[in-house]
């Protein structure tokens, strides 16, 4: 039987993106996550003092020279890495404010658990009146 690790979780798939990015963070030397849509809009982020709005834009152009003044000054100096996440053959991008960010492997197989009633074979939950 695997021991559950979760000790904060919620049915609500952007909260639940959210707390899964949080626990990155506490267990990693990482001072920001965000995680983005392939266009740069934030769909989740964690970390307290760091603008996850700019985090997602900026991830989508992590590399590109002309932004390096900007991510310098949006991460203070820290610096910032980004990957694809590919998550039921869509590709999210997540962006680390610090040192270690977390492994491709672990990062899809999570968000491949969170996102699977919106992408995977599950039917979505729908509020309902």
């Amino acid at each position: 039987m695997t021991k559950e690790r979760r000790r904060k979780r919620s049915e609500m798939i952007q909260e639940a993106a959210s707390l899964y990015l949080e626990a990155v963070i506490e267990r990693n030397r990482i001072k920001a996550l965000a995680l983005a849509s392939d266009e740069g809009l934030l769909v989740a982020g964690a970390g307290a003092g760091y603008d996850h709005d700019w985090l997602a834009a900026l991830g989508v152009v992590t590399g590109e020279p002309h932004f390096d003044d900007v991510i310098e000054e949006i991460t203070r100096g820290e610096g910032m890495v980004s990957f694809d996440v590919p998550v039921h053959g869509r590709i999210l991008r997540l962006s680390a404010v610090g040192k270690m960010p977390p492994s491709l492997e672990d990062a899809s197989a999570a968000l491949s658990r969170i996102f699977a009633p919106l992408f995977g074979a599950s039917p979505p939950v729908v509020a309902s009146s």
